[in-house]
This record gives C-alpha cells, sequence and structure tokens, in this order.
C-alpha cells in the first residue's frame, strides 16, 4: 500500500468489501468501513495503523455491519463507546482520590488525619489501584490490600486502611461513580483492642534500660517519645529551627499548628534529660531523627520490631516475665496516668501537656490565654515526669546484668 503523491488512495479488502483502508500522500492509514445507514451511505472510521492491527480493525467492521442489519446506528454505538472510554480516562481511581481528596480532606479534617487519607489514597499500598476505572475495584482487591497491610505487622493500621476506605466509596456512592462499595461487608482483619494499656513502674524501668543501649536513632527516638508523651508523628517530625534556648533553662519545642493534632501551636518544655538525648544526636539536617538527612524518620513498624527482641533480651537477662504487647501510643497514655495518679499534677496541666483542648477552662479565647499561663506549671510536669522515669533505678527483680545490644 504505497502512498500517494498527492491526496490520499483507498484499498478494499477482498473478503470483506466494505472494509478498507485510506492511505494520505504523508503516509497515514486509517481503516474503515462503507455502509447504509437510515439509507445512506455513510463511511465511518475505525482508527489508525499500527495503533489497530488489520484483524481488529476487520472485526470492528464486522461489528458495524452486524449493528446496521440489527437496524441500530452504528456512529451512535461509536459515540457512546468514545464517551464511556472518557469517563473511565477521568474515572480512574487516581482520579477520583485526587478529586474526594481535594473537596473533602485537604483543608477540612485535621493534619494528621489529611495525611492518613493521603497514605491510604495515594500512598504506595493502592499504587497498582491508580490507572484502574474506580469501577474496576472489586471486594477482593480491597481484602488483599487490607491482608498485605496486616501481615506485615500492623493490624491497627489494616483498621484504620478499611475505615479511610469505606468513607472514600460511600462518597464514590454518592456521586454515582459506582454501583455498589468494594469495602462494603468487609470485616476488619483483627479486633480493636481496648485503649488503656499503661506500663507498670517495672516495665517503664525496663524500657528505660533498653534504651539506654539501643543503638541508632531510633534509641534517641524512643527515649523523647518516652520522655515527653508527645504524638508520634509530631515528635518524628521535629526539625532543629523548632528548639528554642537548647542549651538554656527554659528550652521549648514549638510544634507548628501545621503538625499538631488539632491545629493549634504547642510547646513542649524540655527537660534535661530530654535535652541530654537530643544533643547525642549529630545535625545531619533540618529534622532531628532522621536517617537520610532529607526527611523524618519513618519505619516505625519494623523498629518497634527490635526494640521489642531488645526488651525481650532484657527481661531474660534479668530473669522478668515478658512485656505484655504494647504500642508506641501506650507510652503518652501511661505519661498521662502517671502524672495523674502518682505525680500530683493538675488535670488541666496535664491535658495542656500532651496539647488536649477539652474542658471549659480550655475554650475560646480563655483557651489561648491558659496555654501560656500553663507554661510554667507544664515545664514543671515534664521534669517532674523525666526525673521519675530516669530515677526508677533497676527493676525489682532485676539482677545486674546489662541487656544485649541488639543486632
Amino acid at each position: 500500500m504505497a502512498a500517494p503523491n498527492a491526496g490520499q488512495l483507498e484499498y478494499y479488502d477482498l473478503h470483506l468489501p466494505a472494509f478498507g483502508v485510506r492511505v494520505s500522500y504523508s503516509g497515514t492509514k486509517a481503516w474503515f468501513v462503507m455502509t447504509r445507514v437510515h439509507g445512506r451511505l455513510t463511511r465511518m472510521t475505525l482508527g489508525r495503523y499500527p495503533a489497530m492491527t488489520l484483524a481488529e480493525a476487520r472485526e470492528g467492521a464486522r461489528e458495524v455491519v452486524h449493528h446496521v442489519k440489527a437496524g441500530r446506528d452504528p456512529r451512535r454505538i461509536q459515540a457512546d463507546e468514545r464517551r464511556r472510554r472518557e469517563k473511565e480516562r477521568r474515572t480512574t481511581f487516581e482520579a477520583t482520590a485526587e478529586l474526594f481528596i481535594g473537596r473533602h480532606v485537604a483543608g477540612h479534617l485535621r493534619p494528621n488525619t489529611a495525611r492518613e487519607y493521603r497514605r491510604i489514597l495515594q500512598g504506595s499500598d493502592t499504587q497498582s489501584w491508580r490507572s484502574r476505572p474506580i469501577t474496576t475495584i472489586t471486594r477482593d482487591d480491597a481484602v488483599d490490600l487490607l491482608s498485605r497491610i496486616h501481615e506485615r505487622g500492623s493490624p491497627a493500621a489494616a483498621n484504620r486502611a478499611l475505615a479511610y476506605l469505606s468513607k472514600f466509596f460511600n462518597w464514590c456512592l454518592e456521586q454515582d461513580l459506582v454501583n455498589t462499595s468494594p469495602a462494603s461487608r468487609v470485616r476488619p482483619l483483627s479486633a480493636s483492642r481496648s485503649r488503656d494499656r499503661v506500663l507498670t513502674a517495672d516495665e517503664i524501668k525496663l524500657l528505660w534500660r533498653t534504651l539506654g543501649v539501643f543503638p541508632g536513632v531510633f534509641g534517641r527516638f524512643f527515649a523523647v517519645l518516652l520522655l515527653t508523651g508527645q504524638r508520634r508523628a509530631e515528635v518524628a517530625g521535629m526539625r532543629w529551627s523548632e528548639l528554642r534556648d537548647f542549651e538554656g533553662e527554659d528550652s521549648l519545642w514549638e510544634v507548628p499548628k501545621e503538625r499538631t493534632k488539632n491545629g493549634q501551636t504547642h510547646f513542649v518544655p524540655l527537660a534535661p534529660a530530654v535535652r541530654a538525648q537530643l544533643s547525642l544526636i549529630p545535625r545531619t539536617g533540618p529534622f532531628v531523627f532522621t536517617t537520610t538527612g532529607e526527611t523524618g524518620v519513618s519505619g516505625f513498624s519494623k523498629a518497634k520490631r527490635q526494640l521489642d527482641s531488645a526488651l525481650s533480651r532484657s527481661c531474660s537477662d534479668c530473669g522478668h516475665r515478658p512485656v505484655p504487647a504494647w504500642t508506641l501510643h501506650d507510652l503518652r497514655r501511661s505519661m498521662v496516668t502517671i502524672m495523674n495518679e502518682r505525680l500530683g499534677v493538675a488535670p488541666h496541666v496535664v491535658e495542656a501537656v500532651v496539647n488536649h483542648v477539652s474542658g471549659p477552662a480550655k475554650r475560646g479565647v480563655a483557651g489561648v490565654y491558659n496555654r501560656a499561663l500553663y507554661l510554667n506549671d507544664r515545664r514543671d510536669a515534664l521534669s517532674l515526669w523525666a526525673i521519675y522515669v530516669t530515677s526508677l533505678g533497676e527493676p525489682s527483680i532485676c539482677s545486674e546484668h546489662s541487656p544485649q545490644v541488639p543486632h
């Protein structure tokens, strides 16, 4: 099929005479079929070569002829198919998730919650879904995703992912983007445990003793989590620029509102024990806790498993029974509980320490005033807590052996 010097030539198929290919002088080849629609002879373009093969074009031509014989307008069918493909292109999982986040997440939810939505809908767990039409995501896909998260040792994260996916797909239902939700009737893969775990004095002693020899940046990270009782994400994102008067007695960590759960700037007085931990960390970039120099630490599940192994060795060295399962958030709960029940810290001060906004003393304009008013009280409370942790000494039944450094 040589290209003409000018204009275009048409070549017809010997086996299907209504079907042919048009070749232009530029070399472009387009498949077409000639047929009568409502009595009028009509040429319909099927596609271009080589994007459409001869076999595909011939099959397309047969379909057109079949529709005409059945009394259907192939042009309308072709237009409907184009609209369907365009809708699929605009309603891929990636495009739909971006639309949902723009309308209902960004600027509408607390920063931490917004980050969780983005992690689930735009992170690596759903990467294989991105180019797929939203209508092709199935219940099996959702179960497979949740199973992968659960099997890598993050059952709580799997439950959260299910909650966020359910919210997203329910929104898709409301927008008539899907007919059924893939998250519908999917049960959590693990039972939610009661959030009431408080570490005992002996468990805190063992943990503090283990952290003394736990290697790398995560040893300091876990120690600061324990000594400050602040949220994991906030500590992981700590920047050197957020530390005020670091060498002085009035040193503070100012957590900007963009990184706090309640959207309020939070001031955390730094006890001497906390400053001692931070002073052991080399400054390799803007982030205090970093393994790359460019981003805050991540990989908490792996590091926590390593810490659990080290803590288990400490228990073995001491003849102590194994420490029951605990989470990093339990450190925060333990601090709050012990401050209230053993250290005599006033409840409103404890609330201020952990940046909870609740009760009449913390609402409205009074809340802004009181957060500043309680700063010295917070400093005293956090110093008292740090002294409590660091002065516990050896666990009551512990021998003089030192725990081995984890490998």
